[in-house]
């Protein structure tokens, strides 16, 4: 995969440490801050804002800055902040709105910090390897996050309440110094051939809402990417709503302990890693809207069979699958959108993307949490359903979408073929060269 991809991956495996530790700390924080359930249910709410409030904005700053310098300047601001609340901590000066100001803080920051690395991967991940790039870094990310950070920050927090906080802040200066070798050949947005580096039509100066409607229009007008973001967001809303009652689901309707409940979702984790690890020989097989196809399609039929399940053991392996399906197909899903869109618009379509999740996640929560009072088992039936339902409405779109990214992919190996062809050439024809001075030489003498 390339030394520059290596010390990508690395970077990204020390901040998703730093995530997982923070996703299990900060609520722990805040338990022990206050026990009103709704100020404890509001750390969640503020986690997931900032993509509401800043999603877009920071779509535009990473397709106009040095993308590893925001990486690294974010990361460090992730680690100031969480410093200052484990200073806050010792002291006793920590409260509820405290944390819920370092929460908000550490999510801005990741907002940029996210959209910045998924705009640089294809300038990274050696061409033809794109699915095989995000297989990488969503593996590493669920071992980190899921299997590392989150029980290490259990267990430091029963030292002391400082101390994930500190190791998590010490996680994300370390990725941001990892960072710091990769070339400037990859920082900065490609701009079309012949381009000058300045925005064409209306100068170099632009509103940032002129840059953002120019990322909406290639959203829905250049590209057959509007039915996929509406696709995603019909999705995200499913899988929101069974997750808001999941708890109730996993202990009230299957009768599971309390105290495996995080082993329960941790059978998603599993998934999620045989997944990421598997997808790109399954996309070498199958081609990615046949494969595309058949994981939405095993999504939806897993989220019908978690419902009806019979028991635990049933609902977990239901629940295993679910994990699989869907990280693979955002695997997919992510790739193809990143070998269609230019460079240059990279960050603003990623943040388009993002933002249509997030945004409409609150929904899908109430949602889910309606339709559990009347029966808990219907809520992933009901998430099944909508899946299967919008993947049937969706699929013309996904077919155009997956053939434009074969087509590309297919441009860019056979351009960097070219490029390895000419260099060996050169290469020859000075070696030719080289010998023929050699015996003039000698002839001389």
């Amino acid at each position: 995969m390339g030394r520059d991809f290596r010390r990508f991956w690395a970077g990204s495996l020390s901040s998703n440490l730093g995530d997982g530790m923070m996703l299990v700390a900060l609520p722990l924080v805040a338990a022990m801050l206050t026990n009103d359930p709704l100020l404890v249910a509001g750390l969640t709410a503020v986690r997931f804002l900032p993509w509401l409030l800043v999603g877009l904005f920071a779509g535009v700053v990473v397709d106009r800055v040095d993308r590893v310098r925001l990486m690294v300047l974010t990361n460090l601001g992730r680690g100031g902040a969480l410093v200052a609340l484990s200073l806050l901590i010792v002291t006793g000066h920590a409260s509820i709105w405290v944390l819920y100001a370092v929460m908000f803080t550490v999510m801005v920051c990741e907002v940029f910090y996210d959209l910045a690395g998924q705009a640089m991967l294809p300038d990274i991940a050696p061409a033809g390897a794109l699915d095989r790039a995000n297989s990488r870094l969503v593996g590493g990310q669920t071992v980190t996050q899921q299997f590392a950070g989150g029980p290490l920050a259990g267990f430091l927090f029963a030292v002391a309440a400082f101390l994930p906080l500190a190791v998590n802040a010490g996680a994300y200066v370390l990725g941001a110094l990892v960072l710091l070798g990769l070339p400037l050949a990859v920082r900065r947005p490609r701009r079309p051939e012949g381009g000058t580096g300045e925005r064409s039509g209306k100068g170099a100066v632009r509103s940032v809402l002129d840059d953002i409607g120019e990322g909406l229009a290639f959203v829905f007008r250049g590209s057959s990417l509007g039915p996929i973001l509406a696709f995603n967001v019909v999705m995200n809303m499913a899988f929101v709503g069974q997750s808001a009652v999941m708890v109730l689901l996993v202990r009230d309707h299957f009768g599971v302990p309390a105290a495996l409940y995080g082993v329960f979702l941790g059978a998603s984790a599993v998934g999620a890693l045989l997944g990421a690890t598997t997808v790109s020989r399954i996309v070498g097989r199958l081609g990615r809207f046949r494969t595309e196809m058949a994981l939405f399609t095993l999504a939806s039929v897993s989220c019908v069979a978690f419902g009806l399940a019979p028991n635990a053991y049933a609902a977990a392996v239901a629940w295993t699958v679910i994990g699989f399906a869907m990280t693979s197909s955002n695997i997919v899903m992510i790739s193809a959108i990143q070998l269609i869109v230019p460079s240059a618009q990279m960050g603003r379509v990623m943040s388009c993307v993002q933002v249509s999740g997030a945004g409409f996640s609150p929904i899908g929560a109430l949602l889910g949490g309606a339709l559990g009072r009347v029966e808990l088992s219907y809520v992933p039936v009901a998430a099944g359903v909508v899946v299967f339902a919008g993947l049937l409405l969706s699929a013309s779109a996904l077919r155009r979408v997956t053939a434009q990214a074969d087509e590309h992919e297919t441009a860019a190996v056979a351009e960097a073929s070219g490029a390895e062809a000419s260099g060996a050439e050169a290469s020859g024809k000075a070696a030719d060269l080289g010998e023929h001075e050699q015996e003039a030489g000698q002839e001389k003498k």
